[in-house]
């Protein structure tokens, strides 16, 4: 489809002109949606000082409500003897001290309402000790001298002088409520405007936007169908390509194995025999992700290892496989997970295979998986000739062990390996969140 080239140009220069502008504007917006997060921030803040002052007002009223209830536990036991009006006494005093207590944290921005808690805190405490005075007096003197000081003690004046403070203290919490909710009602308003005038320019910005990309798109439309039809061709292709991944895989496992077979050096053979089984452990992954025309995103970690332990034993081997898989239930595990998981089960079982039995020796391999918690540990052993010590070393062993030590990090976890006797066991630990299998 011929283009024209001066059209596509003039067209390019409005879109980069409109871009500019887009960038701008989006800029605008940003600034304008961290305003709106500041004024949010300080609504909160006011309504956080609102909440603070009710709670300071409700404290000092508590504060006189049980200096009274300690007064009247204290008269109500002299009056009839009940020393369970005592606990009444107790319970009011003991409040009133957690109460000043909570007074002085809950003012300590201001230095005059301290100042005022200092002093209602001594008024408490006189008041508390001459019902303290009365009730030792009933104690040792009787009753008769107790009310007697009940008369002539200056308990009212202590109580008025604790009303007219906590009044004082009132009064002045009552104009901070004032003026704090003054400013949390003028920062909502600003808020709600703002926030209005935000939603306004944001949606004249994206109506404008969507009605000039409109325009750009029916200048462009011709060229755009030959580039959606060239863009729906490699979409087909890729499709058909993720779908032949595992036979192409399974194609090049089979000319190594061939070649393999073909070939007059043992230690070439066996490298590219060695390289077939690798090929094959990935083509079992594509294999479970492609299965039956669905593609997922995670593969059944059970039986992946436990088909790649049945692909690893030799056509012609001397050694016996046996599988305990001690996970029943499915554990799927992501595919940047599952492909180095099957080759390190790959390279420890071959490893096993090649080296543990020589000589037509036999034997057993066992592969063993356990779950615990988000840990996964899979224990490859075998009762063969065993491994050098430097081989079992952190820094031992050929290309195919030291592949797996690199695979191990890649999945962030842990390679032991230690020496039996006989063989040697292969401990892979690493780190798995189990996720649900969703198609792609």
């Amino acid at each position: 489809m011929p283009i024209d080239t001066d059209a596509s140009f003039a067209r390019r220069t409005v879109r980069a002109r409109a871009a500019r502008l887009s960038a701008l504007l989006l800029g605008g917006l940003f600034v304008g949606f961290l305003l709106l997060v500041v004024v949010f921030i300080e609504y909160r803040r006011a309504i956080d000082w609102v909440d603070h002052t009710h709670e300071v007002i409700s404290t000092v009223e508590e504060v006189w409500s049980s200096l009274s209830h300690a007064e009247s536990g204290q008269r109500g036991y002299l009056l009839s003897q009940d020393r369970r009006h005592l606990a009444s006494y107790e319970e009011g005093a003991e409040r009133s001290r957690t109460l000043l207590d909570r007074l002085g944290s809950l003012t300590a921005d201001n230095q005059d309402q301290q100042d005022k808690v200092k002093a209602l805190r001594g008024l408490a405490a006189d008041r508390l000790n001459q019902l303290a005075e009365v009730l030792r007096q009933a104690d040792e003197a009787g009753l008769e001298r107790a009310l007697v000081l009940v008369r002539e003690g200056a308990s009212g004046t202590t109580m008025g002088e604790v009303r007219r403070l906590i009044a004082t203290m009132r009064a002045e919490e009552d104009v901070l409520l004032a003026g704090r909710s003054r400013n949390a009602s003028f920062l909502e308003l600003l808020m709600i405007g703002y926030g209005l005038t935000f939603l306004t320019v944001a949606a004249w910005l994206g109506v404008s936007t969507v009605r000039r990309l409109e325009r750009d798109y029916q200048a462009e439309r011709a060229e755009g169908q030959a580039l959606a039809a060239s863009l729906q061709d490699n979409r087909i292709l890729l499709d058909e390509v993720n779908h032949r991944v595992k036979n192409s895989l399974q194609i090049v496992a089979n000319l190594l194995r061939t070649q393999a077979l073909k070939h007059r050096s043992q230690e070439v053979r066996q490298e590219l025999l060695d390289s077939s089984t690798r090929v094959l452990a990935i083509a079992e992954v594509h294999r479970r992700l492609y299965g039956e025309g669905a593609v997922y995103d995670t593969v059944e970690l059970s039986d992946l290892i436990r088909s790649i332990a049945e692909n690893a034993v030799p056509s012609a081997g001397t050694g016996e496989q046996s599988m305990d898989m001690a996970v029943q239930a499915s554990l799927s595990a992501p595919v940047e997970t599952a492909v180095p998981v099957a080759l390190i089960v790959n390279e420890l079982l071959t490893n096993s295979y090649k080296h543990a039995f020589p000589d037509g020796r036999r034997g057993t391999v066992k592969v063993d998986m356990a779950v615990q918690g988000n840990e996964v540990r899979i224990d490859v052993a075998d009762d063969g000739v065993g491994l050098p010590e430097e081989v079992a070393s952190s820094a031992g062993g050929g290309f195919g062990l030291n592949t797996v030590r690199n695979l191990t990090r890649q999945i962030r976890g842990r390679l032991e390996i230690e020496r039996l006797t006989p063989g040697t066991r292969f401990l892979l630990t690493f780190p798995i969140k189990p996720r649900t299998p969703t198609q792609a």
